[in-house]
């Protein structure tokens, strides 16, 4: 399995992943990584009505996530990690899955929530979870489409 990109995005299936970075990274299997969404069906269902035809789509609680990934069971697919937070990440990486860098997108604005960048807002929690992956030597960047300048924005979190 090769991992294209590790993406945080809370509308996770939407027009900037499927039109853009599927076609920029030829991914052939989107892996939402999420504890709630995993036991939610129709949310499933939803999910996979909004992913390309070509593109498969699996859903996994973080510790499985980890655990597939690890053991790389999907070897030779091109696979992008989808999450709408940082926390599924951060359990992914506390369950041994190594985790060199994610790409945040859309973080929609939330009570107590501070904006980072335009479309980037973090609650207290999630500044936590980014400062825990950081301090795993995770790197986080900034960026909302593949022709955007990519920016390194790990040092907002430590």
């Amino acid at each position: 399995m090769a991992i294209v990109d590790v993406r945080i995005d809370d509308r996770l299936i939407h027009g900037q992943v499927c039109g853009f970075w599927i076609p920029h990274f030829s991914v052939e299997r989107i892996a939402i990584v999420d504890d709630v969404i995993v036991h939610d069906e129709a949310r499933k269902t939803a999910l996979k009505f909004g992913c390309p035809g070509k593109v498969k789509l699996s859903v996994f609680a973080p510790e499985a996530a980890a655990d597939k990934f690890i053991r790389k069971i999907d070897e030779g697919i091109r696979v992008m990690i989808l999450c709408n937070r940082p926390k599924p990440i951060l359990q992914m990486v506390e369950a041994g899955y190594k985790v060199d860098s994610i790409t945040v997108g859309n973080m929609s604005t939330k009570d107590g929530a501070k904006q980072i960048k335009k479309t980037v807002f973090v609650s207290e929690e999630e500044k936590e979870d980014f400062k825990k992956l950081a301090q795993h030597g995770v790197k986080i960047y900034s960026q909302m489409v593949p022709n955007e300048q990519r920016e390194e924005i790990t040092n907002d979190f430590k």
